[in-house]
């Protein structure tokens, strides 16, 4: 994961700088308040710890760095502009289950993740900049596709799709680039935690994410 942000960050701060550039020269005036976005990004998720609803053991399994996209409608309050709200979707693609051993069954798969969210957004509402932070409370679909194997000989193979409570935080910078367009630069910290027929799922991620809005 440090090899994959050492690629990740300089990225970033390119965006940054080349947005900020392109916010100032713009002439400007206020963005219109409705606006529709589209993002997307690299996710990067911690260990997800299972716990058995049988035996009450828990284990962490390791996740691949995977990516996301996303939908958002959005509103800023006219009258008090350092608040904005969300509906957002996005969508968390395949992150592999790397083969490893838990308690003497060798466990591998794919974890997915389509999430639906409700935001609110605290933000600087002056000149073209914005600076924000913000939280989100939600839903979280999760499919787990899993093969559990004990000395190579396969003994299950399962898929489950359960839904869970869903939230984030949220924190980032928006550059208004003409009075219907401006783009956001975000780091999100996401967690879920769905109850599956055998087990509970305590799954968490970081994920940055670069969008565009069209504000009308």
């Amino acid at each position: 994961m440090k090899n994959r942000l050492k690629v990740v960050l300089p990225v970033v701060l390119a965006a940054v700088i080349f947005l900020a550039g392109a916010a100032h020269a713009q002439p400007y005036r206020p963005a219109s308040p409705f606006y529709f976005g589209i993002f997307g990004g690299y996710v990067a998720p911690e260990d997800m710890t299972w716990t058995s609803n049988v035996t009450g053991a828990s284990a962490d399994l390791a996740l691949d760095e995977s990516g996301m996209m996303g939908l958002k409608v959005g509103y800023i309050l006219p009258q008090a502009r350092a608040l904005a709200f969300e509906l957002e979707w996005n969508y968390m693609f395949e992150q592999s289950i790397p083969p490893q051993v838990i308690s003497g069954v060798r466990e591998s798969g794919d974890v997915y993740l389509n999430n639906f969210m409700v935001n609110l957004i605290l933000r600087y509402p002056e000149g073209r900049i914005h600076p924000y932070i913000g939280g989100g409370i939600g839903a979280s679909s999760v499919n787990i596709q899993n093969t559990e194997s004990i000395g190579g000989a396969v003994v299950n193979v399962a898929e489950e799709t359960q839904t869970g409570f869903a939230w984030q935080f949220l924190a980032g910078i928006n550059f208004e680039l003409a009075p219907n367009l401006s783009a956001d630069l975000a780091y999100r910290y996401f967690g879920t935690n769905p109850d599956f027929t055998m087990i509970d799922v305590d799954y968490r991620t970081h994920a940055v994410t670069l969008g565009l809005n069209f504000h009308f």
